[in-house]
């Protein structure tokens, strides 16, 4: 099995939330995992769109984002290969919050 195959393999929501209990802004559902984040102004949550953009590119993993109400951006992960959550997933998000820390 490839690697790629691999890191798509479905993930229970049990597992999911298991790995980000030290993420609570992270929330897992059935099929994905998703965080919402408010920012000071519009200018400051495209910037933040355009950082995920690239970890994003880095990662070969592209979630799904939506800004809304000017200063929100929602971020939304699921693997259509696995059909919806997978280790991938999991992985961004830490990913991502690894790099806001810094």
């Amino acid at each position: 099995m490839a690697k790629t195959e691999r890191r798509y393999t479905p993930l229970s929501p049990e597992a999911a939330a298991a790995a980000l209990t030290a993420h609570p802004a992270w929330i897992v559902e059935r099929t994905r995992i998703y965080r919402d984040f408010r920012f000071p102004d519009f200018k400051a949550a495209i910037k933040f769109v355009n950082e995920v953009a690239e970890l994003a590119e880095e990662l070969g993993h592209h979630p799904n984002l939506c800004v809304h109400e000017w200063c929100f951006v929602q971020l939304e992960l699921y693997s259509h290969a696995a059909g919806g959550l997978s280790r991938y997933d999991v992985e961004f998000a830490l990913a991502l919050d690894e790099r806001l820390q810094s």
